[in-house]
This record gives structure tokens, C-alpha cells and sequence, in this order.
């Protein structure tokens, strides 16, 4: 049995659906009760009733199997309808975690029921995506042991204003070094600890390092260093991302003038939830950035909203502004938006005096890049001249 309507009312003895049929919506008890039972050789096994406040028919959504039991109401009953597309939202939104145990739980479920109905719990086994939510667990506790082992690294990539080749901040990125195999490619855990539970602590523990070695840094490149530092959409809307940034600088005696706040375009999902969090952070005198502009999520109503200082043109566009009039077209344009906005650009991965010279002409004034240096570890960084010469291109 399916309906679309959002409420329906089955009376008392009414079958809902049957064993077997496929799944479309599930329901929640606004008042009433159900029973879920199977039936064997035409007798009724009762498993559970479902009350108040319940849900039930979740299972077939969200691993797409036909009803593992049948439903029926005992009493009059009025029941809540929760579309497929509004669980699955839920559930792919949710921790990993918590989409492994419940994976785990209705395979649990699904083989007792198939014990009871055909005396084997050999039919139903683990399928991929279990599997893959036991790696991925495994893989999020060895970070966890990575955080508590202190393999992790900050390492600094040089902003430089390219009218005058003067290095006037960092990018912080984070770095991992196993004791065993040394550092592990960034693209090889850094999506999956930003999407992970652990991003908060971990994150916690990049600013608190970020603001340490900030001391160091700013007594050789000057008072007027900003430090960029990346934070994650799970990091960004944390209940208590605010107040512990701002015990963190009290912590270690840093202006929030000298710390820019790498934020990616997919905040601005979060619309007026995310002006008024990046309001609060430009108020307490933090610096925003949307990182990788023009590769993501771009909502110009909200970019025009938004406190933004800088906008960051991703590499992507940076390596093809010479070769592409389409791109070069695209940049252009941003340049002259950001502009328009009071915003400065810092153009991303500038590996050649070309692009240097092109995007210097278009107006974007600042860059990082290998053209200038790679991401260093801080002894390292530290070495590097205040002043980065570069000859002019012919």
C-alpha cells in the first residue's frame, strides 16, 4: 500500500503493507498503534508493536529490498508519511558512522526474520556498502590515532603580493606523516577527514598549532602577516565553532586581523544561517575568504551578502588562462566582480611568469604557487626571503 499524501488514517485491523512488496514510503505513528508481524504457513508471527512517535517501513528505502515483515493497524491509527526521497536526504546526510551501525542493524533484523521464515541465515549477506562503511570506519580510527600520535604537520604556503614580489601571508595546510611510509598524499585523507566526525577536534588542533607557529612567523615577515586557514562546512556550523576560535586567540594573544578564514563556496548552502556565522566572524575582526571560487556551489545573491575579503581563483583556471579565451573570459569576470564587490582576488597554483604577468593586467594582485614556492614545514618557511624575486617576463 503507498500514498503520497503527506497524512493518512487506516482503521483498526487494516493491513498496510504485506512481506514482499516493495517499499515506497515509511511512516511515523502521530496516534494509534501497528503491529509488525510475519506470516508462516498462513500463522501470524507478531515482532513488535509500533506506538506514538515511531517510525517503521524504513529498511526497503534505504536499502532498496523488498518489506522484510508485514504491518497492521490494532487500533485506529493515524500515521505520518515520510517519502523516500526525505529519508534517503536524511540518512546519506548523516555521520558514516551512523550509516554503517544502521546498515548493520537492518541486515541484523533482515536475517532473523529470514531464520523465521526459511530456517537459514545463510541468504543474506553483507552487502558493499557495509563492507565499505567498515573501511571507512577503520580508516577514520587510524586518524584518530594519528591525531593522538602527533603525526600531523602544518605546512606553509606562501601568499605573495605579485606587484612588489612580497610575501604578505601563508596558506596553513595540513600534512600527514606516517612513522612507517612518511607523508601520505593530501588528496588521500583530507576529503574523508573533512566529511568524518573527527574534523572538528582535528580542526580544533590545526588553529591551535596555526596560532603557536603564528609568533614565529609574524617576528620575521612583519606585523601585518595573515594566515589563512581552511575551515570545513562541518567545522563551520559546529555549535561551538565560534566560541572556541575565540578562546583560542585569547589563548595565544593572536589579533583575528592577522587570520583569514578559508571558507569554500559550499557554505553558502546554508544561506542566511552562514551570513549571520560569517558575520560574526568578520565582526570579532577575522578576515573571509571563499576558497576555489567558481567550482562549486556559487549563489551570487548570497556572495553579494556575504563579508567577504577575498575571493581565491582556483588553479583550474589559473594554468588555462593563457591557453583558453573561454577561461581567460571567465577569470576576467571574476576579477572585475570581486572588484565591483570591494573584494581582492589571490589567484591559486601561478606555476609560470606568463600567468603571473596576465593575471597581474586582469587586476588580480595576489597569488600562491610553485612560481613562488611549494607548501614548507615551518623551519623552512621561515627561511624564505621576505622579498621572492622573480624576473618579468619578455
Amino acid at each position: 500500500m503507498s500514498t503520497l499524501k503527506k497524512q493518512i488514517s487506516i482503521a483498526k485491523d487494516t493491513v498496510l503493507f504485506k512481506q514482499g512488496e516493495a517499499g515506497d514510503c515509511a511512516y511515523v505513528v502521530e496516534s494509534g498503534k501497528v503491529l509488525v508481524y510475519l506470516e508462516i504457513d498462513q500463522k501470524v508471527i507478531p515482532l513488535t508493536h509500533i506506538k506514538k512517535g515511531e517510525i517503521f517501513g524504513e529498511m526497503s528505502l534505504i536499502d532498496s529490498l523488498p518489506r522484510s515483515a508485514s504491518v497492521k493497524a490494532v487500533e485506529d491509527t493515524v500515521l505520518n508519511v515520510v517519502t523516500k526521497d526525505q529519508l534517503i536526504e536524511r540518512f546519506q546526510g548523516s555521520d558514516q558512522l551512523v550509516q554503517l551501525l544502521l546498515k548493520v542493524m537492518m541486515n541484523r533484523v533482515r536475517k532473523n526474520n529470514s531464520s523465521l521464515t526459511h530456517g537459514s541465515e545463510d541468504n543474506m549477506n553483507q552487502d558493499d556498502t557495509v563492507m565499505d562503511g567498515f573501511e571507512n570506519l577503520k580508516f577514520e580510527n587510524r586518524l584518530q590515532e594519528a591525531l593522538n600520535n602527533q603525526e600531523f604537520e602544518m605546512f606553509y604556503q606562501p601568499i605573495v603580493n605579485m606587484q612588489d614580489s612580497k610575501v604578505v601571508g601563508a596558506e596553513a595546510l595540513i600534512r600527514w606523516k606516517d612513522p612507517v611510509i612518511g607523508y601520505i598524499q593530501p588528496d588521500k585523507f583530507i576529503d574523508f577527514l573533512e566529511n568524518s566526525s573527527l574534523m572538528v577536534s582535528v580542526g580544533h588542533w590545526i588553529f591551535e598549532r596555526c596560532f603557536q607557529d603564528f609568533h614565529k612567523i609574524k617576528g620575521t615577515f612583519g606585523d601585518d602577516f595573515i594566515m589563512s586557514i581552511n575551515v570545513s562546512g562541518r567545522q563551520f556550523t559546529h555549535p561551538d565553532f565560534l566560541m572556541d576560535l575565540e578562546k583560542l586567540t585569547w589563548k595565544h594573544k593572536v589579533n583575528p586581523k592577522n587570520i583569514k578564514l578559508e571558507v569554500t563556496e559550499r557554505v553558502m548552502m546554508n544561506g542566511v544561517v552562514a551570513i549571520e556565522i560569517l558575520d560574526q566572524c568578520k565582526n570579532k575582526g577575522f578576515h573571509i575568504s571563499i576558497d576555489d571560487f567558481g567550482t562549486g556551489y556559487s549563489s551570487l545573491q548570497y556572495l553579494s551578502q556575504m563579508p567577504v575579503s577575498y575571493l581565491k581563483i582556483d588553479k583550474s583556471f589559473v594554468s588555462k588562462v593563457n591557453a583558453d579565451p573561454k577561461v581567460l573570459a571567465v577569470v576576467k569576470s571574476m576579477v572585475f566582480m570581486a572588484q565591483a564587490l570591494g573584494m581582492d582576488i589571490i589567484a591559486e597554483g601561478v606555476e609560470t611568469l606568463a600567468e603571473r604577468e596576465s593575471l597581474l593586467q586582469l587586476g588580480a594582485y595576489y597569488a600562491q604557487g610553485w612560481l613562488y614556492s611549494k607548501a614548507l614545514p615551518l623551519d623552512l618557511f621561515m627561511k624564505l626571503p621576505v622579498v621572492i624575486l622573480k624576473e618579468k617576463a619578455a
